[in-house]
Order: C-alpha cells, then structure tokens, then sequence
C-alpha cells in the first residue's frame, strides 16, 4: 500500500510529464483502457483506430495491445485530420 505523501508526489509527478514521455515509460504492452485514459478517449474509440488499421497494435489470443515504443512513434509521426461526419445534423 502507497502511503498517502508518496500517493500525491507520484501524481504530481504524473501529471508533470507529457502523455508521450508517460507511454515512453512503459516497459509492458498497453492496454486499450489505458491507452484511452492517456488520450482522454474513450475505449471503443482505440478498437475503432485499431479496427481500421490507423493505430500499430497487436493481439493476444484475441486481446488488442499496443506497444508503448509503436504508440510512441505513432503519435509523433501522426498529423492530426479533421474527419467530418457524413450524418446530417438538424438544428
């Protein structure tokens, strides 16, 4: 158990550092929810990028992974587009 002070210097620390320089921590294959949680997206949005073959990922017996140093790399090398939806909107 993590005591309290230690807790909190940990989170400061965590929050200090870039999203990248977290996942360049990882030494472990991420899982989708992380992943999601450091990108602030939703689970199901990482599936849909995998799905389509726009994140690098791997499976194990059927589970998506991602590997931190692939993540990494993706996301620098990775320009950010703008993607309409085809729905109509109705004010």
């Amino acid at each position: 158990m993590i005591h309290e002070p230690v807790r909190e210097l940990l989170l400061e620390l965590e929050n200090s550092m870039t999203i990248i320089e977290q996942i360049q921590q990882r030494s472990s294959a991420l899982r989708v929810g992380e992943l999601a949680n450091l990108l602030e997206v939703t689970p199901q949005h990482i599936y849909h990028l995998a799905a389509v073959g726009i994140i690098p990922c791997f499976r194990i017996m059927g589970s998506i992974r991602l590997d931190p140093q692939e993540v990494v790399t993706w996301l620098k090398t990775t320009q950010p587009r703008i993607i309409r939806s085809t729905r109509t909107r109705v004010a």
